[in-house]
Formats: structure tokens, sequence, C-alpha cells
């Protein structure tokens, strides 16, 4: 489809300079003096991180435009009336309009915790920070080892947050319980409250769902890889389960994208008068906002 030229370029460079990062950390792991006192080559856990960032950065990216251009019937113009996904939020009342935005930013929030909470897994796998500590959800019988998350050593001070194997892992454990219970509380929100739960198109209401489920299983599948000192199996299986988990929060961003703040400003909807959707005779109305079930036609997209 036309308009996707740069976007395209942008990720062949993407993919040019996922080659060189790579040269660049394995560089790093070459040398005798980077074995430490293990016979297997060790890459600095800085250029590892920087390569799994642009990597999973990349796939973002493409998966985006992936479900840009399946969905492209959806947002392209209608015979110069505009896009569907145009005509949904300019359906929508401002109460319900608000609602979509709000969750939204949440699915934004849930899905740029999974990314921190990638890169964190990084730098637990460079230093090899899985195989201490190897117990939940206590750290040598304390909630924060903080006498051992400050290694004297380790000058300046900030980077024991990088290289001291237990505030790497307590990090990690932070950021996976954090992402884990605010994609789950989104999911419930959108489930279970009525509000959020009439501005679900079946788009979002598959990503919510998945969101949700996925998030269980990856923080499950987390603490299982961590009591059994890390296999290569499960450590493998829990980091495509992060990959699964940012995947599904970016299908549900995209299926939000009628609440986006460019999609409010092409459709008018903060200053043109609000129109309320055509619901049929099931619609009730709670909190004063009209509801309807699934089968509206608002609910196409």
């Amino acid at each position: 489809p036309k308009g996707y030229g740069k976007r395209l370029l942008v990720l062949f460079g993407m993919g040019g300079g996922q080659g060189l990062v790579g040269w660049w950390m394995v560089k790093s792991g070459l040398g005798d003096d980077r074995r430490g006192d293990r016979s297997e080559i060790r890459v600095t856990p800085y250029r590892l991180a920087a390569h799994l960032s642009c990597a999973f950065a990349t796939y973002s990216l493409l998966l985006w435009t992936g479900i840009d251009v399946l969905h492209y019937p959806n947002t392209a113009r209608n015979n110069g009336t505009g896009s569907a996904v145009r005509e949904l939020a300019q359906s929508m009342s401002t109460e319900m309009m608000n609602c979509a935005k709000k969750f939204r930013r949440g699915a934004a929030v849930v899905t740029g915790l999974t990314a921190l909470t990638v890169v964190s897994g990084a730098f637990v796998a460079g230093n090899d920070a899985g195989n201490a500590y190897n117990t939940f959800p206590l750290m040598d019988d304390q909630w924060i080892p903080i006498n051992d998350m400050i290694d004297p050593a380790i000058q300046p001070p900030y980077l024991n947050v990088f290289e001291n194997t237990a505030a790497v892992q307590w990090n990690h454990r932070l950021l996976g319980c954090t992402t884990a219970a605010t994609a789950i509380s989104l999911s419930a929100i959108g489930m279970f409250h009525p509000a959020y739960r009439a501005i679900l198109t079946p788009q979002v209401l598959r990503g919510t769902l998945a969101v949700g489920s996925i998030a269980v299983g990856q923080v499950s599948l987390g603490i299982m890889t961590l009591l059994q000192y890390v296999p290569i199996s499960l450590a493998a299986a829990h980091q495509m389960g992060s990959l699964v988990l940012l995947s599904s929060g970016i299908y549900l961003v995209h299926g939000l994208r009628y609440a986006a703040p460019h999609m409010l400003r092409s459709a008018s909807v903060l200053t043109a008068p609000q129109v309320v959707p055509k619901l049929g005779p099931a619609a009730r109305r709670v909190g004063g906002m009209v509801m309807s079930p699934a089968k509206s036609g608002i609910y196409k997209v």
C-alpha cells in the first residue's frame, strides 16, 4: 500500500544495523581475557543488552507494520468519505472516547514495561544473575538484599544496577512482577468493567485476553526458570514468552488506534458535536454511558 516507503527504508536500515551491533557484541567476547573462570567465551552484558534491544525494536516495528497492512482496508479512505476507523472514532460519545484513551494509555504502559523487562533480562543473562538467589519471592531470606546489592568494588556506584548480581536480579524480579500485575489488571478492567467493555472492538478484545493470559504464563515461567537454576530449555521458553507478551501488547495498542491522538485530531472528535452511535434495542445505560453488546455495528473494526 501507499505510504509505507519511508517505514520500509527504516526497517531496512534497522536490519543492517542489527548485523553491525551483533558483530560489535561478539567482538567483546573475543580473547582469552573474556573467558573468566569458565571455558566458554563471555560477551559484555551491555553489548548483549544492546543487541537484544535492537532485535526487539526491529521486530516490533515489523509487527506493527504487518498489522497495519493487514488492517489497511479499515484505515484507507472509503470513496473519499473517511476510513472505517475514523468513522468509529466519530461515532463514539465523549465518555466512550475517554475510556478508550485511558485504556490505550494503559496498554502502552504494559507494552513499555514489557520492553523494559526484556532489556533487564539481558543483563540477568549477561551477568549469570539467574544462577544466584534461586528462591522466590525472597532473596536470601530478604525482600530486598540491600547489602548484597551494593558492591563497593564496583565504581561508580550506579553501575551496580547493571553489574551487581543481586541488584540485576532484583531489578528483573521487580519489573517482571510489575509488568505481570499491570497486564493482568488491565485485562481484568477491560473484561469486567462495563464502561471499558463497551469500547472493545473484536481486535481489542482478543488483545486484552491475550495480554492477561500470556502475562500469567510468562511470570509463572520466569519463577520456574529461577527455581530450576535456569536450564537452557526453560530459559529459551522464558525469552520466547517475553516476545509473545510484547507482541500481544503491540497488537492491543494497535487495535486501539481509533483512540490515538492523531486519529482524534483527524476525526475532530474533540471539537465536533458528539454523535451517539445507533445501538440496538438491547442497549442500556450504565453510569451515564450508553452501552451495547458487541453485535453493534461500531464493533466491526
